[in-house]
């Protein structure tokens, strides 16, 4: 089975065209836990910094969002800064209205 019909039959978005496969999504390390990276959906096994990545289903707009207070910090998510530069060299936009 492809990574494409394993998506599909997780009813992630399959990219079907050029612009599509340029968007960015949030992936997570895939050696633990609440570690995301961003990384273009043509490449979602990698993050922008290069780091191993696996899909999530977080929208986009969930970037840099902290965890909950009553967890310890060890199990706050943590947002690659290095991915966040190379996406957004000029600064972080306003997520809040994406997908």
């Amino acid at each position: 089975m492809s990574l494409f019909d394993v998506m599909k039959n997780a009813g992630m978005k399959i990219p079907a065209t050029e612009a599509e496969r340029d968007e960015l999504v949030i992936t997570e390390v895939s050696t633990g836990f609440w570690t995301y990276h961003l990384s273009r959906r043509r490449n979602i096994l990698r993050g922008l910094c290069g780091a191993p990545t696996m899909p999530t289903a977080l929208p986009l707009r969930a970037w840099g969002v902290p965890g909950d207070e009553s967890l310890p910090k060890d199990k706050r998510p943590v947002y690659c800064q290095k991915c966040a530069n190379i996406a957004w060299p000029e600064g972080q936009p306003d997520l809040s209205g994406m997908d």
